[in-house]
């Protein structure tokens, strides 16, 4: 595996996750605000039945990351998606953009607003840094997990260190005219990895992990499965931002892991 293909490729993923956040937000039905500590984060609710499924943002990415898929899965049990602080429209906070803080609050918002686990947690990209990190601090609160070409954590640690410093400086520039939430998640990205290089998933939580095409994570991925039976591993034709492309297969990925759950 060629760590210089990776560099390049993550540079264009970068530049992609800066100039989203540039975009606005659409509206979003039966969104809702709750206040944390002084702090508003936007949030969805809806549906009805257990486990409720909790969508996770890739960097710097609002809930509308999901398109119609939340509201698919609202046909059948309760789901919950929300922006973190500093992204879409919730509140910037002051709080480092560390993932065990992210978490927290994640926490904070689903006990006020009486989402109670279990859940099955759908991540994408950067955001399964937190279901990792989730999965592996409450494992009896997670039903199943799902990532989305998640971030390759361990690939980082492969860089030289010149390709380390390009990275990183590419990155920089990519979100030097982002707004300070995004910014803060990217300046926060490279160090977060520390918080799940060495997390363990139990192995009664089924893990689904889907890699894309664009880029070469597979192995990566691999490494990532746990020893559940029901665990799979999956590479799928597309981009990074697979939900989007084929929202579908997302679905009935979910839905698998939902029938498994009754």
């Amino acid at each position: 595996m060629h760590v210089g293909v990776h560099l390049s490729s993550l540079r264009i993923f970068l530049l992609i996750m800066a100039s989203m956040t540039l975009m606005a937000c659409s509206s979003v039905k039966q969104d809702r605000i709750t206040e944390i500590n002084g702090t508003r984060f936007h949030f969805l609710a809806y549906g009805h039945g257990s486990p409720t499924v909790l969508f996770e943002n890739g960097m710097a990415s609002s809930l509308d990351t999901w398109g119609s898929i939340p509201d698919s899965i609202s046909k059948t049990t309760k789901v919950f998606a929300y922006d973190r602080a500093g992204i879409g429209r919730s509140d910037t906070i002051s709080a480092e953009r560390s993932i065990p803080n992210m978490v927290n609050e994640l926490r904070d918002i689903l006990k006020k607003e009486h989402v109670r686990p279990p859940y099955i947690y759908v991540a994408h990209s950067m955001g399964s840094y937190l279901a990792r990190y989730f999965a592996a601090h409450y494992p009896d609160e997670i039903q199943a997990i799902l990532l989305i070409d998640p971030s390759p954590d361990k690939m980082y640690d492969d860089y030289n260190e010149q390709e380390y410093r390009e990275f990183k400086e590419f990155g920089d520039q990519s979100f030097l005219d982002a707004s300070i939430g995004p910014k803060r998640e990217w300046e926060n990205y490279l160090d977060n990895r520390r918080y799940v290089r060495d997390a363990v998933i139990s192995d009664r939580i089924p893990m689904v992990i889907i890699s894309a095409t664009q880029w070469d994570f597979y192995d990566y991925h691999e490494g990532m499965i746990n020893g559940n039976p029901y665990s799979k591993h999956l590479k799928e034709e597309g981009g990074h931002d697979l939900h989007q492309e084929k929202p579908q297969l997302i679905i009935d990925l979910i839905h698998q892991l939902l029938e498994r759950s009754n």
